[in-house]
């Protein structure tokens, strides 16, 4: 199946995006949760590394948020997994070394969830700058196997959905998504997923998005950008 008959919709392109594929799908909510990835893997880092190990409720703090990001890279991943892959697998075969690879990305990301994970948990028991080092060591692997999975699918993955899934079949997959995550995780998701934007893509949204989507945005990332000044300090 090609979407050839449908023409190119404008795109949107972010700091550290690796490419900007034209086709029929709008990829502004992909696009923007790479971002986010990307963008919250840097803080983290930073925070990390500087936080005073003394101060126990902000260490708890970043681990939750880090959890946050892990919970929308879990739905992420596993929609592309349930749901993109296949769907790639069986209309587009010649591709299929590409497929296999970006797959196989996600299992390399899950790695270095894990190990992360155990390690952020062991820190915010029991803080030490040996476990504090670990961490950095742990995050920096999973912020660059992620870069790269994140670059590779900009590159060849999203031009290969462009080619061989409908908007339809995109708007069903992403309707489903949201459903997954409930009120209070949408809310939370439209602060985090429009945080720290350029100019021009804030434009782009005030100029594509439903009103009341706006104004619900508007108010969630108030929220959000004050959980994230005590954060990132």
């Amino acid at each position: 199946m090609r979407t050839a008959a449908h023409p190119n919709v404008p795109q949107i392109m972010l700091p550290g995006q690796a490419a900007v594929a034209p086709g029929p799908l709008d990829m502004t909510n992909m696009y923007l949760a790479h971002y986010g990835f990307r963008r919250d893997l840097g803080h983290l880092l930073t925070a990390i590394g500087r936080v005073p190990l003394d101060d126990r409720r902000r260490v708890t703090a970043l681990r939750e948020h880090y959890a946050w990001v892990l919970f929308v890279l879990h739905h992420h991943h596993t929609s592309e997994d349930e749901t993109v892959w296949p769907r790639l697998r069986e209309r587009a075969p010649q591709a299929l070394g590409t497929i296999d690879a970006l797959e196989a990305e996600h299992e390399a990301c899950d790695h270095w969830i894990r190990e992360s994970t155990e390690v952020f948990q062991a820190v915010d028991a029991r803080p030490s700058e040996q476990g504090r080092e670990r961490l950095m060591t742990a995050l920096r692997a999973l912020a660059d196997t992620i870069g790269a999975h994140l670059a590779h699918e900009e590159t060849d993955g999203i031009p290969l959905m462009m080619a061989h899934i409908t908007p339809e079949e995109d708007a069903a997959t992403h309707k489903a998504i949201m459903k997954q995550y409930g009120l209070r995780n949408l809310i939370t998701l439209l602060g985090w997923i429009t945080s720290e934007l350029p100019a021009d893509v804030e434009a782009h949204l005030r100029k594509t998005s439903p009103r009341p989507l706006l104004l619900l945005s508007t108010l969630a990332r108030g929220r959000y950008q004050r959980r994230t000044a005590y954060l990132w300090g």
